[in-house]
């Protein structure tokens, strides 16, 4: 039970820390959507386009002095009246509604000095030495024009918030000495001021994570037919399976790192032809998981696809590539991707490896179709190269996962297996010495009782013999003696008896105490000779190297046999510390005791383990009714 609580809580962790990371690494291969809001109030150029109309934007044109507020007028041309004075500060405000990504507010100032506001807290000013404060400000005039825009960082929570700018204007009234009471707004933007630096981030992980995950899987199967060549089993498949992630890989990096920057100007779309070639090496690779009729069909289209790859690559070399050739080739991809996809649905119920790829390759189709990206980049023709490309990367993750996944489950079905051998063999092995150390005690047994047997004759005889009075009374106590002796153990079972004397005897002497509760036992039990020497050696060796153990406060062993309700019930305890026990195994359970719940699951299975500081028992019903196999 604690094994189970254990793992669960393990794969509670496991699971959590793998999706929020998981999760974190999918946030970094999606960039910050790039948009961008122009809240300007005049037309970009010099000439007026044709097609603008004037839109005030919500903005909200006004001077103010201390608490006096007074608002200008739209001249309709982007323009505003009403300044009181030449070189008086006006502002303009508006709320922002607009939502983007880590926002930036770029204003194009040139010539005048501004003053930035957000709920009328301070952002920017070109001017910290004045009392900046709506209403209170007078801005200079820049001794020169500025060359870069102003940016203003704005806070995440900018939305629904009263922005202000604060803008200065010319002390003789503007550029013309007509238009002394016009005033106009500097050019505003608002947009994602880290969009092109999350598009470089994201394009860099889109690369480099499925391009990680490609070498891992490829050197795992390389070293997985590796160490099937040393065990004498190679799989070819494992090399297909291992190339096609080498060259998928080696077709992305192509596409990111433009080798003709780094090599010059080369033949071949070095890009395309290690993509294709990995095309052809993942249905030789699916091939290899198939039999019969469907791993010809898939042959013969791994083989389409390697020579479709070869004349490509000869004619490009060529400078003979055409059009029509060049848009059939994604064709040749697509049917053998469609003709695995067949086949292994067909061999759904006889292969695990399709019972996993079939449903990995339907629901990566499905999100992607999901995600409504339609087109890949590269150099793929027409319809057909428009989703053979997503598709070959789907169907390659899906191959690459599910091989994987079939070599952990074969190598851990391997090495169970190879535990139960061992453990058989040792089983084996011990039910062997147990029988072998029953032979010997019970010819030990035998020998011993016809030596009694016949120097009770000699005894007779020579009482018969003798005339010495004090020899006869000699001879007639040994005789009385030896007529006394008797097993320690009488229970009715011979079998039993002669085991737990012998066991009992090398106890007493080691020093251990043995308590006899009850010694009764029927003489046939269901079980065999070689079942019976086996449960009770084990359980007898345990009781002994338990209660002789460092630290034990009590060296005793205690037995208790008896009938009950048509059951024998042995009862074995012994003075064990929890210290050996748990020193013994994890849970307390060692070879023996395993021997004995073995041989107790076949009469019905009741056994029953019970311990704790001070004591260990262990306690077995056999049915004397009928026995249980």
């Amino acid at each position: 039970m604690k094994n189970w609580v254990r793992f669960g809580a393990a794969a509670v962790l496991t699971v959590t820390l793998c999706a929020a990371f998981g999760g974190l690494l999918l946030a970094c291969m999606e960039p910050m959507e790039d948009r961008a809001y122009d809240l300007s109030l005049q037309w970009e150029g010099e000439a007026m386009p044709e097609d603008w109309s004037y839109d005030q934007k919500g903005w909200t044109t006004f001077t103010q002095e201390g608490s006096v507020v007074t608002e200008l007028s739209p001249d309709g041309l982007g323009g505003f009246t009403g300044l009181d004075a030449p070189g008086q500060t006006f502002y303009f405000s508006r709320v922002l509604t607009e939502e983007v990504d880590r926002p930036v507010l770029r204003l194009d100032t040139g010539i005048y000095g501004c003053a930035v506001f957000l709920d009328g807290n301070l952002l920017y000013t070109d001017c910290p030495e004045l009392d900046n404060r709506i209403g209170h400000l007078r801005l200079p005039m820049p001794e020169r024009s500025r060359e870069e825009p102003v940016l203003v960082t704005l806070p995440e929570d900018y939305a629904g918030r009263i922005l202000t700018v604060a803008q200065s204007t010319h002390p003789s009234g503007g550029e013309k000495q007509e238009d002394v009471s016009v005033v106009y707004p500097c050019p505003v933007a608002l947009y994602c001021g880290f969009a092109y630096e999350s598009a470089l981030i994201a394009d860099s992980f889109r690369t480099a994570v499925p391009g990680a995950l490609a070498f891992a899987a490829g050197t795992l199967l390389l070293a997985l037919f590796t160490l099937q060549c040393l065990r004498g089993m190679p799989d070819p498949g494992a090399l297909c399976g291992g190339l096609t992630a080498f060259f998928w890989l080696a077709g992305r990096l192509a596409l990111a790192f433009l080798p003709n920057a780094c090599l010059g100007p080369l033949p071949v779309d070095a890009a395309m032809l290690a993509r294709d070639l990995s095309l052809a090496l993942l249905l030789a690779f699916l091939a290899s998981r198939l039999a019969g009729w469907r791993q010809v069909l898939l042959r013969v289209a791994a083989g389409a696809q390697g020579v479709a790859v070869a004349v490509d690559a000869v004619l490009q070399i060529t400078g003979r590539l055409t059009f029509p050739f060049a848009g059939a080739m994604p064709a040749v991809g697509l049917v053998g991707l469609a003709a695995a996809f067949f086949c292994g649905a067909l061999e759904w119920r006889g292969s695990w490896f399709y019972r996993c790829f079939c449903p990995l390759t339907a629901l990566g189709i499905v999100l992607w179709a999901a995600s409504g990206r339609w087109r890949f980049p590269g150099s793929a023709l027409g319809i057909p190269g428009l989703i053979l490309w997503p598709l070959a990367g789907i169907m390659t993750a899906a191959a690459l996962a599910t091989a994987l996944a079939e070599a952990a489950c074969r190598e851990i079905a391997r090495r169970t297996e190879a535990r139960l051998l061992a453990r058989r063999s040792e089983l084996a092995r011990r039910s062997e010495l147990a029988q072998r150390g029953y032979d010997a005690m019970r010819r030990q047994n035998e020998q011993v009782m016809m030596l009694r047997h016949d120097m009770m004759k000699h005894f007779r005889l020579l009482r018969q013999t003798t005339r010495d009075e004090r020899t006869a009374a000699y001879l007639d106590e040994l005789m009385g003696e030896n007529e006394k002796i008797c097993p320690v153990v009488q229970s009715g079972n011979e079998l039993l008896d002669i085991i737990l004397n012998g066991k009992l005897n090398a106890a007493a002497d080691a020093g251990i105490q043995v308590e006899l509760n009850c010694t009764q036992a029927p003489d046939k039990l269901p079980l065999t000779d070689a079942e019976l020497c086996s449960l009770l050696m084990n359980l007898l060796d345990n009781a002994l190297a338990a209660a002789a153990a460092p630290g034990v406060a009590r060296r005793y062993i205690r037995l208790d046999m008896r009938i009950r309700n048509c059951f024998f019930v042995f009862t074995c305890e012994n003075g064990a510390t929890l210290e050996w026990i748990r020193r013994k195994s994890p849970q307390g359970d060692g070879l023996g005791l395993k021997i004995v719940r073995q041989i107790a699951e076949r009469y019905g299975n009741l056994s029953k383990t019970e311990y704790g500081d001070g004591f260990y028992r262990v306690t077995v019903a056999l049915p004397l009714c009928q026995p249980l196999r």
